[in-house]
């Protein structure tokens, strides 16, 4: 068992670390934001008029645009772990420093949304990006009318809707 004021130190360490580990994660995810963002640009491009007409060039770039987003998910799955352990050991020096500052707080913080841990923007937007290509590629390639099949879907909503007596 280290002394307070060494162990005061390793907090200090500690608590930088995760800011850095927190800044280096929103850093990463910003240049995944922007790379998706240009990449649906250039799929847009692509399916115009005056774009490429090329249907292999077109899946091709879907293709590694999902999989960049595989990659940015499996990079918030790391830093998720990174941190996790870190908090754990700035916790066990919290424990011998006989102040907990940093675990009230969290625990302030997500005793009220634990709901929403695994629903926030930063897990969720790969996943939407890889839809939105799915979606692209199947209208763009496939050939699927996405409007008479939305339009299907919210009449038969409508349908069960007025059958229950809900609304109408």
């Amino acid at each position: 068992m280290a002394d307070t004021a060494t162990n005061l130190e390793v907090y200090k360490l500690l608590v930088e670390d995760v800011r850095e580990a927190r800044r280096a994660r929103r850093e990463l995810s910003n240049v995944f934001m922007t790379l998706n963002i240009a990449g649906m640009s250039a799929l847009g491009f692509l399916a115009s008029a005056n774009g490429l007409p090329n249907p292999v060039l077109f899946t091709l770039c879907a293709i590694a645009l999902a999989l960049t987003c595989a990659i940015w998910r499996t990079s918030n799955s790391y830093y998720t772990v990174l941190l996790a352990a870190k908090y754990k050991n700035i916790y066990a020096i919290e424990d011998d420093l006989g102040v907990h500052p940093i675990r009230d707080e969290w625990q302030n913080i997500t005793g009220k949304r634990r709901a929403m841990k695994w629903w926030s923007l930063e897990r969720a937007m790969p996943i939407l990006f890889i839809v939105g290509y799915a979606v692209f590629f199947a209208v763009q390639v496939g050939g699927w009318d996405a409007e008479a099949w939305f339009r299907a879907v919210i009449n038969g909503v409508a349908d069960l809707i007025r059958d229950a007596g809900i609304l109408f």
